[in-house]
């Protein structure tokens, strides 16, 4: 967007002006933790690897074998702390970090290379141990995955979305590597594959990451693989339906029927990575049949990306969502997370022992920022930090709920439900026998699925409902991270390529918004009519992109006519006691 993006560039000095301070974490605080929680990533690998928690290890690769029918589909990341592959939270999970990367690169660095052998020659795991390649952590941990999703996406007919059996898998309490040479039984080779799910949220998903991987990624090579991939998942995608039933891992009922998320956000990165039209005109069916109403009462989680698409679709396309009582992105986010706050931090949807409290910060962490990037606002910053501060200790327990952060004194979980963290090879080892990591893996990096009501950490390895590391858990933490440093400490690296600039689209937020209440707004060039305001007084309030006030119009009735001050992108709120509207209009 074009002018949101010519607007930071002319902010960019200022964006060394540090953030309001909320739990006296330093800005070395903020790149140490993202970090831990982006390399965490690399203990996810499966396949050739590397996978640096393996380092050390007898059985170094993993899961070579994987393939569907003669097709070789190793590779890819381990959903959680366990050695099954999920599409359905992975997806999620990618898509996450390669928007993150598109839209708040400068806030993500490159501290260490990509195999990890900074780390194997110089025997320290540390942030001190790593060194620099010129290239961005983030974006070789991403390459990974996409260089997966590029196999997995086989045909329009053929799709990767579960590798390996759930039961046989959680056998074992060993090493990805070791598990690999145990036979199918017990979770190791050959595994089951799943490529013919009757599933479009998975692919849908697949197809949006690789297609900002398209965008995004320097090299032209993997340009043409990832978008060649993209097209060929959200081919997938558009003749299936749903999401694959893992059974009691991942049922397809949690998704409670919203599944077309993924295929819309497929086709919106497609639009935005081609200019091809024909991908907007799809976006726009998938979009007016989301599920916004049951979507607006939970958090952003792997079966609930329908926040994320209200925000993607208002930054890209200026559209609001469709049914419901919510009519822009603020509002939406607003009735999730900042109605249902204590002391600043987003709590609901949080508690005790199984609530996958981490979720609702770091979601909402990540989705007020990308907001705030696409409208170049900074008045929700002080939150974002102070959730992501929370999760990084800044609580009233000095808790830390990632594996390794202990900066300023925070207790970190020291038991993650995690098999490689233990690098544990024998196969008679119970899961709460004692196991104790290798040093160099105590800095694992995973956001653990906490318990907001205790205030020490479980020590039970196996309590997975405390102590679970997962992708879809991390991959916001590691968004919002990179929002807070690209705007507290922006790294430009050399011969870097500017993105490319979009242009602004005319809004067209109407078509999608409920027309009981009969409010409509018309335009004419600058000129603007609003008509319908019958149900009392309203508050007409103009805001250019920087969220400052331009115009203001106080009790109007009937309708109202105005001409904005100047050329640009505005939006225009209309409330009264009963109702609050927002359009986002271009003023020609």
């Amino acid at each position: 967007m074009k002018l949101k993006k010519s607007f930071v560039a002319a902010v960019s000095l200022l964006s060394v002006v540090p953030l309001a301070s909320f739990a006296a974490l330093s800005e070395d605080d903020f790149v140490e933790a993202a970090w831990m929680t982006t390399r965490f990533f690399g203990a996810q690998r499966s396949g050739q690897g590397p996978n640096w928690v393996l380092d050390g290890t007898k059985h170094t690769t993993s899961f070579l074998k994987d393939s569907y029918n003669g097709k070789d589909v190793s590779g890819g990341w381990f959903d959680c702390g366990d050695h099954v592959m999920y599409g359905q939270s992975q997806g999620y999970a990618s898509y996450i970090l390669a928007l993150s990367y598109a839209e708040f690169r400068q806030g993500f660095y490159d501290l260490y290379t990509g195999d990890y052998t900074d780390y194997k020659s110089s025997n320290d795991y540390t942030r001190k141990g790593g060194k620099p390649n010129g290239v961005r952590d983030l974006l070789e941990e991403l390459r990974y995955e996409a260089d997966f999703w590029s196999k997995a996406a086989i045909s329009s007919s053929a799709f990767v979305t579960v590798k390996g059996d759930g039961n046989a898998d959680h056998k074992k309490w060993v090493t990805a590597g070791m598990m690999s040479t145990l036979g199918s039984g017990e979770g190791g080779d050959p595994r089951s594959i799943t490529g013919n799910a009757n599933d479009a949220f998975t692919p849908g998903m697949a197809s949006a990451m690789l297609a900002v991987m398209a965008r995004v990624d320097p090299d032209s090579a993997n340009k043409k693989k990832y978008l060649e991939a993209a097209k060929t998942a959200y081919s997938y995608a558009k003749s299936h339906k749903g999401v694959t039933n893992s059974g009691n891992f991942y049922s397809s009922e949690w998704w409670d029927g919203r599944w077309k998320d993924g295929p819309f956000l497929a086709a919106l990165e497609l639009y935005r990575t081609t200019k091809d039209e024909k991908y907007k005109t799809e976006a726009d069916e998938w979009y007016f049949d989301l599920q916004f109403s049951s979507g607006s009462y939970t958090r952003l989680n792997y079966s609930n990306a329908v926040p994320l698409s209200v925000v993607m679709a208002e930054g890209v396309f200026n559209w609001a969502p469709a049914s419901g009582a919510l009519y822009d992105a603020e509002q939406f986010l607003d009735n999730i997370y900042k109605k249902k706050t204590k002391d600043g931090v987003f709590m609901g949807e949080t508690g005790g022992s199984g609530s996958f409290s981490v979720r609702s910060p770091a979601g909402g962490a990540f989705l007020y920022a990308l907001m705030s990037k696409f409208w170049n606002e900074d008045k929700h910053d002080k939150i974002i930090e102070k959730n992501v501060a929370y999760l990084l200790g800044d609580n009233s327990n000095k808790k830390s709920y990632v594996v390794g952060f202990t900066r300023n004194g925070a207790s970190a979980p020291k038991s993650p439900h995690h098999r490689g963290y233990y690098a544990n090879e024998d196969p008679g080892r119970e899961v709460d026998s004692g196991l104790q990591p290798p040093e160099k893996n105590k800095l694992l990096g995973g956001l653990i699925a906490g318990d907001f009501n205790s205030g020490s950490h479980s020590g039970t390895v196996s309590n997975w409902q405390v102590n679970e590391v997962c992708v879809d858990m991390n991959a916001p933490l590691v968004g919002a991270l990179g929002y807070i440093l690209s705007k507290k400490a922006p790294v430009t690296m050399e011969g870097e390529e500017e993105e490319e600039e979009e242009e602004q689209d005319t809004v067209d937020v109407i078509r999608h918004m409920p027309a009981a209440s009969g409010l409509k707004l018309f335009q004419n060039g600058s000129s603007v009519t609003l008509s319908g305001m019958n149900d009392g007084a309203f508050d007409v309030r103009v805001f250019d992109l920087r969220g400052k006030t331009v115009q203001s119009f106080a009790e109007a009735r009937g309708s109202l006519s105005f001409v904005f001050p100047s050329k640009g992108v505005f939006q225009v709120r209309v409330s009264n006691q009963k109702m609050n509207r927002t359009f986002v209009v271009k003023s020609l």
